[in-house]
């Protein structure tokens, strides 16, 4: 079943990806690290939806630990899309030169420490799960998800700001649902629940980019 809803979440992203791109300006900013974000979850449920199709092996080991690498890499840039929709909606104390370097500086450390506390000391196995197939960590992790947190207050921190500031409420909606289905998701009867989640909240940025822009 969860096959299922990880096809439908491919076919989402591509749509997401397709609608964002043609109503969004064609320049290159800060927000456009948006893209990588939808990609590398385009990527991410693809192999998801796939594994089942591909068995096990050095093939979807491999696949697999693309996942993680893509997600260490790229899901830090959501502090500089923030940055960016911040920049946008024209905060004042974003334009100081010190902001933007301290967004890099976050997305880095961000991605270093996700690296090397998660993606380095991997050792894959194969797992089944709700008829899924995919490579996952033979060992649980013994420390809290750094990397996401600390995204989640940036996103969180933005979407306040961003609201106190134009009164727009669904970036800071997205960031709070999301958040509360990544504390539930050990609760939750699938990844693919979780998955669900990350799918409305870039749907959120996605719209919080188009819509800023509209009004630029």
């Amino acid at each position: 079943m969860d096959t299922f809803f990880y096809t439908f979440f491919v076919l989402a992203y591509l749509i997401l990806i397709i609608w964002t791109f043609k109503s969004s300006e064609k320049k290159l900013t800060f927000r456009s690290f948006l893209y990588l974000v939808l990609i590398g979850l385009l990527y991410d449920n693809t192999v998801l939806a796939a594994g089942r199709f591909v068995g096990t092996g050095d093939l979807l080991e491999i696949l697999n630990l693309g996942r993680y690498w893509i997600h260490a890499l790229v899901t830090p840039t959501l502090v500089l899309f923030s940055y960016g929709i911040l920049q946008l909606a024209k905060v004042n104390w974003v334009k100081n030169n010190i902001v933007k370097w301290f967004s890099i500086f976050v997305t880095l450390l961000l991605s270093v420490v996700e690296i090397l506390m998660v993606v380095l000391p991997l050792k894959l196995e194969p797992v089944w799960e709700k008829g899924v197939l995919q490579y996952v960590s033979a060992s649980s992790s013994n420390h809290p998800p750094y990397m996401i947190l600390g995204v989640t207050i940036v996103l969180l921190i933005a979407g306040f700001i961003l609201y106190r500031k134009t009164h727009w409420k669904w970036m800071l909606i997205g960031t709070v649902i999301m958040g509360i289905g990544s504390g539930l998701s050990s609760f939750l009867p699938s990844g693919a629940v979780t998955n669900g989640f990350e799918l409305f909240l870039l749907f959120t940025l996605a719209l919080t980019k188009i819509q800023l822009e509209k009004k630029e």
